[in-house]
């Protein structure tokens, strides 16, 4: 074995004549369309879950919070609390905090 032959060769891939991929397949009318799934709709949130998210944007904007999108996915996941929680979340939410004492 000669020394300059020691690592391996690149190769050209190749590919047979008669393979074809689907849509070749239906354009030549040997395949049937295949149905495409339908595209992922996301779900409307529960009645109670809407109310949930409606009442903690008030309170934000109510408290002059300012949201971001990464605010919006953790509004959106508070929401899906049960209502005793959200409510308690909203009056904590609005609460008026004491000013600083200055020094």
């Amino acid at each position: 074995m000669p020394e300059g032959d020691l690592g391996p060769r690149p190769v050209v891939p190749r590919r047979h004549r008669a393979v074809a991929d689907a849509e070749t397949l239906v354009e030549m009318g040997v395949l049937e369309p295949q149905r495409k799934p339908p595209p992922d709709v996301p779900a409307e949130p529960p009645a109670g879950e809407a109310a949930n998210l409606a009442a903690l944007n008030a309170a934000l904007a109510q408290a002059g919070v300012p949201k971001g999108a990464a605010d919006d996915e953790a509004v959106a996941e508070l929401a899906k609390l049960d209502a005793e929680t959200v409510q308690a979340i909203t009056e904590w939410v609005k609460h008026e905090k004491p000013p600083k004492p200055e020094k």
